[in-house]
């Protein structure tokens, strides 16, 4: 199996972008489709809002279309299960959704880049410790676009190796329960104190390590770890709470398909 210089077309949430070039290799033919499906873990973590790491299993569904030098690909994920989470004032479950659709361009065998659009919300339904629990609910929204690079290297029978990095603008749309302690006459309001619906703008960054490998036909393996983090500025009631900091991470690993 020789794939050196031939799978070169990768870019950060396109699913295997990189496969077009090899199959174009053996049928000769400049459009192709991808799909697949990927499975793993992933987390989330909201240091101003919850004091540990939220763990949960993770699915994302792929495909995509690629002509020449161009591509494009969609991506669905998420969570297939409520993850636990258990706090010192409540006890819950979350849950995560995120999509993206990325457009991007070949510049040469190393080097691709890629603008697009993203989005991704994490529900949380809580319940207090109290005597008499009371039930709420959170979430915490981002969209927009971003912008990156990706830099490819391909090894002869060893696959293709990928690292992408984008910048993006977000805007943030949260729904917060407040801790239940309130705001005394003469304190200022804590972030934890915020009891609505919030906006804010959100800058940030995503890290792509991918590697993949033909396994057979027109099929590819891929193994791929994602890393965000955001930084939100919040507006609530007249009030800014600045540098809050969401993080995700995504481990995943699947098969593609290309034709």
């Amino acid at each position: 199996m020789v794939i050196k210089g031939k799978i070169g077309r990768a870019l950060l949430g396109a699913s295997l972008l990189a496969a077009a070039p090899l199959v174009s290799a053996q049928n000769g033919a400049e459009i192709h489709t991808f799909g697949g499906l990927e499975m793993g873990y992933g987390t989330f973590s909201f240091e101003q809002k919850l004091d540990q790491t939220v763990v949960f299993p993770v699915a994302n569904l792929t495909g995509g279309v690629a002509y020449k030098r161009f591509n494009a690909a969609l991506n669905l994920s998420g969570s297939v299960q409520g993850a636990e989470v258990s706090e010192e004032d409540f006890i819950g479950t979350a849950e995560r959704r995120d999509y993206d659709l990325t457009f991007g361009y070949q510049a040469n065998d190393y080097l691709s880049a890629f603008i697009g659009y993203k989005s991704g919300k994490t529900d949380l339904d809580r319940l207090s410790r109290d005597e008499s629990p009371i039930a709420s609910s959170e979430y915490y929204k981002q969209s927009g676009a971003f912008a990156g690079i990706n830099l490819g290297r391909s090894f002869e029978n060893a696959g293709k190796l990928d690292f992408s990095i984008a910048y993006a603008l977000l805007d943030g749309d949260n729904f917060f329960a407040s801790d239940g302690d309130g705001v005394e006459a003469g304190e200022t309001r804590e972030f934890d104190d915020i009891d609505g619906r919030s906006s804010g703008s959100s800058t940030g960054y995503s890290i792509n390590l991918g590697w993949t490998i033909p396994i057979s036909g027109n099929l590819l393996f891929r193994s791929k770890l994602k890393h965000n983090s955001y930084q939100q500025d919040i507006r609530f009631d007249g009030q800014d709470f600045n540098e809050i900091r969401e993080q995700s991470n995504m481990l995943i690993v699947g098969v593609i398909g290309v034709f």
